[in-house]
């Protein structure tokens, strides 16, 4: 059961195709609906379809009509269209529905696969359950790794949880400085080889990594 609707202004912008500054608009004109959450503003993720119309409109609607459009479109059913004037109309078609539903799966997803938890990896998100990094699964993906060898790798995961790490590591990028030495020393030895081919380490401790790990920097690979 999904306990919260709301997503980040990150998360909106990922999902809707919109700038970060132009979700921040929308938040600051109350065009969105938000409420403040442990880390600031989030916003009702059935808000994505409308951020969506107005990153594709060809012209400028007066913010008034903007509220209008997004408070009508949480409700209305495909097909259904709003009079603005006796000109302009907008319909609610198939493409904004599927804007809306993927938004609400992702909510979904996350909170069946997110856990942070300050005994696992030191707090880095990971995948529900187990000890690996979201970030690191994603760049795995980035970096050319197929589903198909993921899927064989770690086959005690649900399929579902390589999507959402994908649309999780997007709209979440790593902020501060990467994990240090003192850190990354309380890891095991697969732990700390994955640190260093996911990217979470410190550049320069490479090779240090690689000895507590009781590999070579061969043995481990590139960094992802």
């Amino acid at each position: 059961m999904v306990t919260t609707l709301y997503i980040s202004p990150n998360e909106a912008a990922t999902l809707s195709g919109a700038s970060a500054s132009a979700v921040s608009r929308a938040m600051e004109q109350r065009i969105v609906r938000t409420k403040h959450g442990k880390r600031g503003a989030v916003i009702d993720a059935r808000d994505v379809g409308a951020l969506q119309v107005f990153v594709a409109l060809p012209f400028r609607l007066p913010v008034v009509l903007k509220r209008r459009i997004a408070t009508w479109l949480r409700t209305a059913e495909v097909g259904e269209e709003l009079p603005l004037s006796d000109a302009l109309f907008v319909r609610k078609s198939v493409a904004i529905e599927e804007s809306t539903s993927r938004a609400l799966r992702y909510v979904a997803l996350r909170e069946r696969f997110l856990e942070v938890n300050p005994d696992v990896q030191g707090g880095e998100p990971v995948i529900r359950g187990t000890r690996i990094a979201i970030r690191g699964l994603a760049k795995q993906l980035e970096a050319g790794e197929t589903f198909e060898v993921l899927l064989e790798e770690y086959d005690y995961i649900d399929p579902e949880a390589f999507e959402f790490a994908v649309l999780w590591a997007s709209a979440n990028p790593r902020r501060g400085r990467p994990l240090g030495i003192a850190a990354a020393s309380s890891f095991g030895r697969a732990e700390l080889a994955e640190l260093v081919r996911s990217g979470q380490a410190e550049p320069g401790l490479r090779e240090d990594l690689a000895v507590l790990a009781g590999e070579t920097t061969d043995d481990l690979g590139p960094i992802a």
